[in-house]
C-alpha cells in the first residue's frame, strides 16, 4: 500500500469510514503499513504499547492467560477492525495478547503522535473516542462472555 492510497484505504474500513476526508486525511499523515506473518505474536497481555492498528487483510486471536487453563482465546478481529486500543490510554497496558491466525496487513499508528493529532483537532479526537468506548464496551462483553464459558461449572459426571 502506498501512502497515496491510505486515505482510500481508511474510507474503505468499518472504524473510520463515515470519518470526514479532512479527518481521514490528518489521520492518513500519521499512519505507515505493517505486515505480520501468521501465528506471529503482535503483543502479549501486559506490556506496553505504543501502536495502534486497524487490520486490513487478516486475522488476529486476542487470548488471555488463564492459571491452570493456560491460553484462552477471547476473540478473533478481522478486517476494519482496531487493535490495541490501550495503547492510546496512560498505562498502555495490553489487556490480552494478539497473535495472528492468517498472515496481516495493517495500518500502524503511533499512539503519542495520535493522541496530539486527537488533542489538536477535538472534533477528531471525540470522534475516535466514541468509537473505541464503543470497541472497549463490545469486547468487555465477548470477554464476559468467555470467562463465564472457561469458569462455567463442570457438568461432566
Amino acid at each position: 500500500m502506498s501512502p497515496e492510497t491510505i486515505p482510500e484505504t481508511l474510507q474503505g474500513l468499518a472504524f473510520t469510514q463515515d470519518l470526514p476526508s479532512t479527518q481521514l486525511d490528518a489521520l492518513a499523515a500519521l499512519a505507515f503499513e505493517v505486515t505480520f506473518p501468521e501465528d506471529f505474536t503482535i503483543f502479549r497481555e501486559t506490556e506496553a504499547g505504543e501502536l495502534l492498528y486497524l487490520i486490513k487483510e487478516g486475522h488476529v486471536a486476542l487470548y488471555v492467560s488463564v492459571p491452570g487453563q493456560g491460553r484462552k482465546t477471547i476473540l478473533t478481529l478481522g478486517p476494519g477492525q482496531i487493535l490495541g486500543w490501550s495503547s492510546l490510554f496512560p498505562s498502555g497496558r495490553k489487556t490480552a495478547s494478539a497473535r495472528t491466525v492468517t498472515p496481516v496487513e495493517a495500518i500502524a499508528f503511533n499512539t503519542a503522535q495520535l493522541r496530539e493529532a486527537m488533542d489538536a483537532d477535538k472534533e477528531l479526537g471525540y470522534a475516535l473516542l466514541w468509537r473505541i468506548a464503543d470497541v472497549v464496551a463490545s469486547r468487555l462483553k465477548a470477554t464476559r462472555l468467555q470467562l463465564l464459558d472457561i469458569f462455567a461449572p463442570s457438568t461432566e459426571k
